[in-house]
């Protein structure tokens, strides 16, 4: 074999043994706009990531606890507040720092690649991750082992037991977009008609208005399909869904949020209508 050749081959097999060297790094947004990266964050501590969203009941309800839970172990745990950026806005989240005198440092998840992640599936979503950047604990409720994990990690920054949750990601479906023709694809999710009703109900209305408005697409005769959201969402709550909104249409999860990643989506409902395999608009109103 030449020099070349090997030369060659070693570069190859350097490509293949680091291939996250080549992925673009994970970043977060503060309120001023500015990207930061999630690994500049990460220091010599264990790291607290509490994923949330204004319009979540539970989350509001946890917030005293986070914040609690920042002035006893702030000097020994990095805490990061990480709002997920759906149906969410700079004012509203100063708002809910406000309210409940949040001191602890504040991003969005802008990408919603963060989430991705760390297998993000309902919000509160609580992470943590230990001095050696593993993943020690996972969970929804601000709970006792939640509490008994970070007095752990404060006193060395690591736990002997693991707490993960068996929730996984499946495999998301894919979305087809005809090259010669017209196709409407709605995003949105199951549940925001009506755990939206009482927090954001304009919101609410508008959920229902959209999928009133896809069923009418779908009767005269357009392509059209709806993804929904895989937060807080399972096959049982898609068939409710469908029933509810007599939807005849496809119906399926974005499981790990692909397409609302790929496609921007960060409000619902949003309607893309794509023509000859190009999108030509994007509806947010109905």
């Amino acid at each position: 074999m030449s020099r070349l050749a090997i030369t060659i081959l070693f570069m190859l097999l350097m490509s293949i043994g680091s291939p996250l060297s080549a992925q673009p790094p994970l970043t977060l947004q503060t309120h001023t706009g500015e990207e930061v990266s999630l690994n500049s964050l990460f220091g010599q501590k264990p790291v607290y990531l509490k994923f949330w969203a204004t319009w979540c009941k539970p989350c509001m309800q946890q917030m005293p606890h986070f914040q609690r839970s920042y002035e006893q172990y702030g000097d020994k745990i990095q805490f990061i507040a990480i709002n997920i950026d759906l149906n969410d806005n700079a004012d509203a989240v100063a708002k809910v720092e406000n309210q409940f005198s949040l001191t602890m440092p504040m991003y969005t998840d802008h990408t919603a690649k963060v989430a991705k992640h760390y297998e993000f599936l309902g919000s509160p979503f609580h992470v943590l991750i230990d001095n050696n950047q593993n993943v020690i604990f996972q969970g929804h409720d601000a709970d006792q082992p939640l509490d008994n994990t970070l007095r752990l990690l404060s006193h060395n920054g690591r736990v002997d037991k693991v707490r993960l949750l068996n929730e996984k990601q499946k495999s998301g479906t894919q979305l087809v977009i005809p090259k010669d023709a017209k196709k409407a694809v709605l995003f949105t999710t199951t549940w925001c008609d009506w755990y939206l009703a009482d927090t954001r109900p304009q919101m609410a209305k508008q959920c229902v208005l959209a999928q009133k408005y896809i069923n009418e697409l779908a009767a005269q005769g357009i392509d059209v399909e709806v993804k929904v959201s895989q937060l807080w969402t399972d096959h049982n709550a898609v068939a409710e869904y469908v029933k509810k909104f007599t939807a005849n249409m496809p119906v399926s999860i974005d499981y790990g949020n692909d397409l609302f990643i790929e496609y921007g989506i960060n409000s619902v409902p949003s309607l893309l209508i794509f023509e000859n395999g190009k999108r030509v608009a994007k509806r947010e109103k109905f």
